[in-house]
């Protein structure tokens, strides 16, 4: 039989394929990562907006190497311009640079003894359940196991996982700019009847420099223009970015022939925002030390599925969630934030409120009685505007 030339291939030198590299490295396994473009982090496709608390789950330090800005709170814009504040009056979040942030990872993952290989394209998964490869324009590599952490092609997972179809990938273009005239200690969602299937967002990176964002199924070009001059004509594009944000459900891709898939490309993403770092980091982490513990020790496999089956479940609350804002009017927020505003959800969600952990916060509201004078509030307010009463 082929005898094995690491324990472990990691196909993607992202968030996930990097995590899971430093935990399975970490626990003495042999782990080759190959990554496709030339340098780690490149090109960088999102926001780069983790909670603190999130990164603390992944055990990655903060660090001034990629931390550009930190943010206590969060503006939504209704379509009318009605405003609803969320001010936690504390750190809650970091935005980060993307490529500094990855190749951080990257230097997680080499100190614990992972290769990292760029410039070095993945063209093929070969599952087995004796010995799967993976196979470059140059190279044939055998492993004991091979994680697939490709992010959102699939290139490579339509192959292995034949039933890999998911649903919910939405373009977003997204542009630093310059002279955006904003608080830079919050990020701003706007909420618009035009952006139906998404919101648009800006991410500050200080007083001066932020990242805008606009996601939409048909005519991103156009509705990312026509948000830039209803909200930042005065603003200044520098750079931009094309790329997708996948707000669909988990997809149940089992180890298939000795191969798993993490991250973007197993729909490890909160579908509400389109944010992959924090869940498919936790992912990544017990894939890593599932296969560490299976590899070294031939354990682990029910505490794998267990702890997997958490954060899936996780996954499809935030997924429901999503559907269910998905059916909300555009015209309806201004009743909404009026009624988030009268009962105080600020202060509540600042106590009890999680970012990563929407369905989690939605059951609270449920259990508190909080959701319930949220919907009595905002339908009053909604009569009331139908009444013509002030």
């Amino acid at each position: 039989m082929q005898n094995s030339d690491y324990d472990v291939v990691v196909v993607g030198a992202g968030p996930a394929g990097l995590l899971t590299a430093r935990e399975a490295a970490g626990m003495g396994c042999s782990v080759l990562v190959l990554e496709e473009h030339e340098e780690v982090g490149r090109p960088e496709k999102c926001a780069g907006l983790f909670s603190i608390s999130g990164l603390k789950m992944l055990n990655v330090p903060l660090s001034h190497s990629y931390v550009q800005n930190v943010v206590r709170g969060a503006v939504f814009f209704s379509p009318s311009g009605r405003s609803f504040v969320l001010d936690a009056k504390r750190p809650v979040a970091i935005v980060s640079n993307r490529e500094m942030f990855d190749k951080f990872l990257a230097q997680q993952a080499t100190l614990k003894g992972a290769e990292v290989v760029t410039g070095e394209a993945v063209v093929r998964i070969i599952p087995s359940d004796e010995m799967p490869s993976v196979k470059t324009s140059n190279n044939l590599t055998f492993a004991k196991m091979v994680v697939d952490a490709e992010g959102r092609s699939g290139f490579l997972a339509r192959y292995v996982w034949k039933g890999w179809k998911p649903k919910g990938w939405i373009p977003i273009i997204q542009a630093v700019v310059e002279n955006h005239q904003m608080d830079k200690d919050f990020v701003y969602l706007y909420f618009k009847e035009y952006l139906k299937d998404f919101f648009a967002y800006l991410v500050p990176i200080d007083d001066n420099l932020g990242k805008l964002g606009v996601a939409a199924r048909k005519d991103t070009k156009r509705s990312f223009s026509r948000f830039l001059q209803e909200e930042f004509k005065h603003a200044r594009i520098l750079s931009t970015t094309s790329a997708s944000i996948y707000t669909g459900p988990p997809l149940e891709l089992h180890q298939n022939g000795k191969v798993l898939a993490v991250g973007d490309v197993a729909g490890h993403v909160k579908a509400t925002t389109g944010g992959g770092v924090i869940y498919g980091g936790l992912c990544a982490i017990e894939t890593g030390r599932y296969i560490a513990n299976f590899l070294l020790k031939g354990t682990g496999i029910r505490e794998y599925q267990e702890s997997m089956n958490k954060i899936r479940a996780q996954l499809k609350s935030i997924y429901r969630l999503r559907v269910l804002i998905s059916q909300i009017p555009p015209k309806s927020y201004d009743h909404i934030f009026k009624a988030a505003s009268d009962v105080h959800l600020d202060k509540w969600l600042s106590i009890k409120g999680d970012m990563d952990r929407h369905g989690d916060t939605v059951k609270a509201m449920l259990k508190s009685g909080m959701a319930l004078k949220l919907l009595t509030r905002a339908i009053f307010q909604a009569l009331k505007d139908a009444l013509g009463i002030p």
